[in-house]
Formats: C-alpha cells, structure tokens, sequence
C-alpha cells in the first residue's frame, strides 16, 4: 500500500495525550482499512536502563505507574540526553529506523527534540515522509486556559521548536470520557483522512 505520508508523529509535553490521541488515530484509521503501527522512541531508553533503574531505584522503566515513572524521569532525561549529545541527536532515532514498518502507517507517539539540525521534528517530515502533530492538554480554570507545563529544561527549551514545525496543533481540554476526547478530536481526523483520501 503507497501512502502520500508514510509516518505520523505526536508531539507534546509528558502528560498532554499522546498516547490516547494515537489510540484515537489508530483506531481511526483502523475504520479506513489503512494499517498502522504504534511506535516509541522512548521504548528503546526504558529498555536500555532497565536493570539499572531496577537495580538502583526499585523501579522497572518498562513497567511503571506516572507517579513511578516522574520519580525516574531525571534519570531518562539524563541518559537519554548525553546519548543524543555524543550522536548529535541521532541515537535513538538510528533505533528506532530499525523498527519501521514500510507496509504501515507508523505512528511515533514521542517526538520531543528540535536541537540539531538533523534532529526528531526534522527526521519526521524530512526523513521519513511524515507529518507532525502537536498535542496540548489545558484545564479550564475561572475561564481562562492553563496548560500542562513542560515537565523538565528539555521539554521547555524543545516543546515550542517542535510546536513550531509541526504541520498540525490540536489543543484539547481535560476529559475523561472517551466519546468525549474523539469529539475533540474531529478536526484533527478529518485533517488525517484529507491527507490519507
């Protein structure tokens, strides 16, 4: 099957969605007959450190709560980071690649950097025949939005660079009803059938 975009990547700071817009999407584009494929770059990160965030922390990387996973947050940032550092942004990338599926749609559900210039924002669109969708979370609070802020330097310093290349942002609010997260939504799938018709 040729697809006009070949992959799909979500964006956002930790905790805004990306993994339940991707179930969203998949589902989605599971009633279109097109196949897809979820994947993380950061699954490689959790898979490398595992023992050791086991060993050192009580905590298994591939398997924790949020609450679990923000305690060992610093450590995944810090080792993901000096990874990128000595591979100008490349490491966890040049994993991932290996994973593609060439006959799906491969949706990437935590592109984060746009630090070099070969960086995840640009090896998305540019690389891998992608496109970029940025995710928001707010509350409503005495009326006026509050976002989820970054969750660490990395996030802010990277979240509005990614933002910015992204070819769509959708901004949606708390919820917890599921009919009522796909209803916020719809322009983001009806954007996706567009570029997939």
């Amino acid at each position: 099957m040729k697809f006009k975009y070949k992959n799909i990547g979500l964006s956002g700071v930790a905790g805004c969605g990306k993994n339940t817009v991707c179930d969203i999407i998949t589902k989605f584009l599971s009633r279109l007959d097109l196949p897809c494929k979820e994947l993380s770059i950061a699954n490689n990160l959790k898979k490398e450190v595992s023992e050791t965030c086991k060993k050192l922390y009580g905590i298994d990387s591939l398997n924790c709560s949020r609450e679990e996973k923000n305690i060992i947050r610093p450590f995944l940032v810090a080792h993901g980071q000096i990874k990128r550092n000595l591979s100008s942004g490349r490491h966890w990338i040049n994993r991932l690649e290996k994973e593609l599926d060439p006959k799906k749609i491969n949706i990437i559900t935590d592109i984060r950097f746009s630090e070099y210039d070969k960086d995840e924002s640009s090896w998305i669109k540019n690389e891998m025949n992608g496109v970029l969708i940025h995710i928001s979370r707010f509350d409503n609070i005495n009326g006026k939005r509050v976002f989820i802020p970054p969750a660490n330097e990395a996030e802010m310093i990277n979240d509005p660079k990614v933002k910015a290349d992204s070819d769509f942002v959708l901004n949606w609010p708390t919820e917890h009803d599921n009919n009522i997260k796909i209803f916020n939504c719809k322009k983001l799938l009806n954007w996706i059938k567009n570029i997939y018709a």
